[in-house]
């Protein structure tokens, strides 16, 4: 299985091109490629799936898409997707070209999957998502965003030495994105509607917030306890030793209050929130 992923800049930048086996190799890199340099590569390489760091469409109304919001409500920000009106400013470019991709690789079989699909496919990344929740946290105070980017690759066994820009960092960790939406680790956020970004992992946290910063000298990537507390782990590890018997009660916890809370709206008669309906 190979994973192609695609960061997407402007007309002067063109695209950035990074394909990659299920080994975690990367196979080859291309810079400034343009639509044609898509289609010799899905002609000749046959990824099964293509990750592409832009938003497939303009929102559907409103200031942003679900995907966004519930991106923010992990603590991820993103670029707000306007709507189709606001798309004609010049900022908004990328974008424009991020959506001519995927209708450029659905021309060639690869259909916009939203939620599970299989075979060869699109998927909607952001590599800094896919950074934060690998890293199990934003990036640290202080650090470059390269130097950090690249950290999680490393520890995701993928090398970097190859990556000459942080456009290509990022075309590596949508391609990585990929590779473990194949192996089963997926998370589709937001509305099939307006597009999803899926994010490379089961369950994320409840919210990301900025990780420790690792020496200078130590190629590790530190991590915070995944049940909240101020300990910390070394990935793929989530929780200090015990911590996740208290973070699953917590969680019961919750699932019940929520069945009280439903109790009581049958009992009063009174309707659920609308977005469970």
């Amino acid at each position: 299985m190979r994973a192609l992923g695609v960061d997407v800049g402007g007309d002067r930048k063109g695209l950035d091109l990074v394909l990659m086996g299920d080994d975690r190799a990367i196979v080859m890199t291309q810079g400034r490629a343009g639509p044609e340099d898509v289609v010799l590569v899905l002609g000749r390489y046959r990824p099964q799936i293509v990750a592409i760091d832009s938003p497939p469409a303009w929102n559907a109304g409103g200031r942003s898409r679900r995907t966004e919001r519930l991106l923010a409500e992990l603590g991820i920000s993103t670029f707000p997707t306007p709507s189709k009106a606001a798309g004609d400013k010049p900022f908004f470019g990328w974008m424009k070209a991020g959506m001519a991709v995927f209708t450029l690789v659905a021309e060639h079989g690869y259909t916009l999957d939203t939620g599970g699909r299989t075979g060869r496919r699109a998927i909607e990344v952001f590599p800094y998502a896919t950074a934060a929740v690998l890293s199990g946290g934003l990036k640290p105070h202080g650090m470059r965003t390269r130097d950090w980017r690249e950290r999680v690759l490393r520890a995701n066994g993928v090398r970097t030495d190859g990556l000459r820009t942080l456009d290509q960092v990022d075309a590596a960790l949508a391609a990585l994105t990929a590779v473990m939406v194949a192996e089963g680790r997926h998370t589709y956020l937001g509305d099939d509607a307006e597009g999803v970004i899926v994010l490379p992992v089961a369950a994320p946290l409840l919210r990301y917030r900025p990780g420790p910063r690792p020496a200078d000298d130590d190629d590790r990537l530190f991590r915070y306890c995944a049940c909240g507390c101020e300990r910390q782990v070394v990935p793929p590890r989530e929780f200090v030793r015990g911590h996740d018997g208290r973070h699953r009660s917590m969680l019961w916890e919750r699932v019940r209050q929520g069945r009280r809370a439903e109790e009581e709206l049958g009992r009063r008669r009174w309707e659920r929130p609308p977005e469970v309906r």
